[in-house]
């Protein structure tokens, strides 16, 4: 089968999937449905309207019909796994509208009418009742026609086809011209530079936890925007492009070298920086034509998907001196093709030993195999240039993700700074003054699935202490594979420590939190019988995922698990059906499990 063929096999392959999935999910029993968070039933809904027509695509509403702007959503009790950005229906009887997530609060939330979507949002407000509406999961085809488009491009360039699968197969011979290192990082940090700026066409850097990756990418723009380049800077995830950017925009100060492309729930992490310029879109003819931006050196960031001409329109025209992916760890290889297509020389930032990309499981299909940077770090090993020294993890916290993920290969930058034993605690002391830094506190509490108030409670009396110590609420994250026990979280530390912190602390889940640090991170897993969530055991035990989880933390880092969690790790390395992911999954979860520092809650302690 040819490259093109197996890539448009892919596309179908991700979308047939999704469908399959979408209706098996759909046809389950309501009640279900909403138990998983996948429906919210008994809505009470207050609607805002636009005033005359949305945009000049949209015919003028006529006598009592308005447009719906915005819908503020009130239920009772919010387990949905909906977030920011996410598409949603909202349905009452045959009134159905397709919207988007704006803002989520524990309960609350607010939905908005989308770009594409907001024409056909029409309701008379006549026949506009407040309760009893229905959200649900909404499935797109939005990927898949973007990814379609991707594919005729490549279709209509056979050439550079054959060089992609060339390139993609390992066939490349890649070279890297003499030049001196530079000398603003320490030596692997100042290589990874030097080989970016001197690839004939393509250089790998695996930065682990803490490792200056994002300094690293901000000084290769750097100097290249100084020597007049063209650079997209992509990856997964908008957080992942909006943390570059800062950290680009802080070097060269200026605004008129630095756009994000993307929407404004897109941009929270640079919404307060001066230095950045945000655009919905631009196109090459625009900015050619904008006095206002830079025309030598200057840097785009957006994802991927923004380059799929003609199904997006956001950055048509372009073609860049320089593409660098970061996360490219996370990225599957059909995203990673449209940042490909369009860059002279390709830079991938990521470390194939945090998270991977989601994508469809056993399809026999190359594209699926694995990310973009582990498929080229294993085809090119000699074009990795790892970065070693780590300025977040102390030698305490380094400890067990240098063992369990890197070989031993990486070296903390400072030792343990101060013990943690001088906090006056009334809720958790065993756990906010245990001495180690990396502590994970095991428990016998049994609770629902995917959702532990006991852990939930647990982690609001160590948040409620740390604050009362002075700790700053910027440097506490809480963390958790499930969104259903995000929520669990923000309505303890709602009972405990009021709104204010409910809604200032991060609490989110671990791939909201790749590439992100904090002095305290507490990571609860909530889940007490992992044997009833068969269909995602791979999910709960992905030794990537711990690895993200245990390496956020500067000072402390406080794991809550349940004793199953890991009793049950015997029962699947015993199991000779068990699937060798799953089987390496639980191996390293034992691992952690025998090298960490644990304090076991007994009964007596449990309430404070």
């Amino acid at each position: 089968m040819t490259f093109l063929q197996q890539l448009s096999n892919a596309i179908d392959i991700q979308q047939q999937r999704q469908d399959q999935e979408y209706n098996e999910l759909m046809g389950r029993p309501l009640q279900e449905r909403v138990s998983r968070g996948y429906t919210m039933t008994n809505l009470h809904a207050e609607f805002e309207f636009y005033d005359g027509a949305p945009t000049r695509f949209a015919p003028a509403p006529t006598g009592t019909q308005r447009y719906i702007d915005r819908v503020r959503i009130r239920c009772d009790y919010n387990i949905s796994k909906f977030r920011e950005g996410t598409q949603v229906r909202l349905s009452h009887g045959p009134l159905s509208f397709v919207m988007e997530i704006e803002r989520d609060d524990v309960n609350d939330f607010t939905l908005h009418s989308g770009t594409y979507e907001v024409k056909n949002n029409l309701i008379d407000i006549r026949n506009c009742p407040h309760d009893g509406w229905e959200v649900n999961a909404v499935n797109s085809d939005i990927t898949y026609r973007l990814l379609r488009a991707t594919w005729e491009n490549l279709y209509a360039r056979p050439d550079f086809c054959d060089h992609l699968e060339r390139f993609l197969t390992g066939q490349f011979q890649n070279r890297y011209r003499e030049s001196p290192s530079p000398t603003c990082g320490n030596p692997s940090q100042n290589e990874a530079i030097r080989k970016a700026f001197t690839c004939n066409y393509f250089h790998l850097i695996q930065g682990p936890p803490g490792t200056g990756k994002t300094f690293t990418i901000a000084k290769i723009v750097y100097y290249l925007m100084k020597s007049g380049k063209k650079v997209f800077v992509t990856a997964p995830t908008h957080t992942a492009i909006n943390n570059c950017l800062n950290a680009i925009a802080n070097e060269l100060q200026d605004k008129r070298f630095v756009v994000k492309v993307g929407e404004r729930h897109q941009a929270d992490e640079i919404l307060h920086n001066p230095h950045i310029t945000r655009k919905s879109s631009l196109r090459i003819r625009d900015y050619q034509s904008n006095p206002e931006l830079s025309q030598a050196g200057f840097v785009v960031g957006g994802t991927p998907f923004a380059l799929c001409y003609p199904a997006s329109k956001k950055l048509e025209g372009w073609q860049f001196d320089y593409v660098i992916v970061d996360e490219a760890a996370q990225m599957s290889i059909p995203l990673a093709l449209p940042a490909i297509m369009h860059g002279r020389r390709l830079i991938f930032v990521g470390d194939h030993q945090q998270l991977d990309p989601i994508v469809p499981q056993d399809t026999g299909n190359r594209f699926f195999d694995c990310s973009v940077f582990k498929r080229l770090a294993d085809l090119y090993p000699q074009d990795i240039t790892l970065l070693d020294q780590s300025y977040r993890l102390n030698d305490n916290l380094i400890r067990i993700p240098n063992g369990l993920f890197y070989d031993g290969r990486i070296t903390a930058a400072h030792e343990l700074e101060r013990p943690y034993t001088s906090f006056t605690c009334p809720r958790a002391p065993q756990i906010v003054n245990h001495p180690s830094g990396e502590l994970l506190v095991v428990h016998h509490e049994f609770d629902s699935l995917g959702r532990s108030p006991y852990e939930a409670n647990l982690t609001a009396d160590i948040v409620s202490d740390l604050l009362s110590n002075g700790v700053p609420i910027s440097e506490i994250g809480v963390m958790s594979p499930y969104r259903a026990q995000i929520r669990e979280v923000k309505r303890a530390l709602l009972e405990q420590c009021g709104p204010e912190v409910a809604t200032a602390l991060f609490i989110d889940t671990v791939e909201r939190m790749q590439g992100q640090e904090r002095d305290y991170i507490i990571y609860t897993l909530s889940n007490s019988n992992p044997a009833e969530v068969e269909d995602r055991l791979e999910f709960f035990y992905s030794p990537n995922r711990l690895n993200v989880a245990v390496t956020r933390a500067r000072m402390k880092c406080v794991v809550i698990a349940n004793e199953k969690i890991f009793t049950f790790c015997d029962e699947l390395l015993q199991n000779p059906t068990t699937p060798p992911p799953l089987q390496r999954g639980a191996e390293v979860f034992r691992r952690y499990y025998d090298a960490a520092t644990r304090l076991e809650m007994v009964a007596e302690e449990e309430d404070w």
